[in-house]
């Protein structure tokens, strides 16, 4: 059993098909998330790819949650999984991702307005960085677990194609195995660099992040509308 015939081991066509899908679509269509939460907090290079890896965290264990899901319930209860199925699903993922995305770009709203303006750039930086990375990002995790709960077609291909031929333990390792392929993909730089290039303008750190968050909150919206678009059409 394996999704791709050139490449007979399923666990390998699993991260082989995760690492294509993360170089092609993963990273446009997550980056403007990733990226408007990186400028909401102020992160620098180092901290731009930390959040990132802590939100493709979230989103690895999303996939490794619905992937032990299906297992379970294909296997022991005889669940059919198909695109009927997983409708309803996707549809309120969809709507708590664009709930979880607002929630979070109104949290640096208001914290970012409420921060006193520092004439001293590098005492405020250092203090920022201190906060931020004496703790785990839970805000980008909540990010990325969200957005990984609306699976995405090839995870959803991988995972009924799986499920003649594999036991429960396989969708779960094959939702793992695809999730760190997405991982490894340019989001990962990308994160970095948009740190840096925002960390270039620390007179303007305030209002970036007002901008970030608000980007944020348009984000979520935008989600939610186009999921009762969707949902109503």
């Amino acid at each position: 059993m394996s999704l791709i015939p050139e490449i007979p081991n399923p666990y390998v066509a699993a991260f082989a098909v995760g690492l294509l899908y993360g170089l092609v679509f993963c990273t446009s269509s997550c980056l403007p998330y990733i990226a408007s939460y990186i400028a909401g907090i102020g992160a620098d290079f180092r901290k731009g790819v930390t959040v990132t890896l802590i939100y493709n965290m979230g989103r690895v264990t999303a996939y490794a949650l619905i992937g032990g899901l299906i297992g379970i319930f294909s296997g022991a209860f005889r669940f059919v999984v198909s695109e009927s199925s997983i409708s309803p699903f996707q549809q309120y993922s969809s709507y708590a991702f664009g709930i979880v995305t607002i929630i979070i770009g109104i949290s640096i709203l208001l914290k970012s307005r409420s921060k006193p303006h520092n004439c001293n750039p590098e005492s405020k930086e250092n203090l920022s960085l201190k906060t931020v990375s004496g703790r785990f990002d839970v805000r980008a995790f909540s990010l990325g677990f969200s957005r990984g709960l609306v699976v995405c077609p090839p995870l959803m291909l991988l995972l009924v194609y799986a499920i003649p031929f594999a036991t429960p333990i396989d969708s779960f390792v094959l939702a793992v195995l695809f999730g760190l392929g997405t991982a490894i993909s340019p989001m990962l730089l990308l994160g970095g660099v948009t740190g840096w290039l925002l960390n270039k303008a620390p007179l303007f750190r305030k209002w970036i992040s007002i901008v970030g968050a608000g980007i944020l909150i348009v984000l979520g919206i935008v989600t939610i509308a186009n999921t009762i678009i969707v949902a109503n059409a």
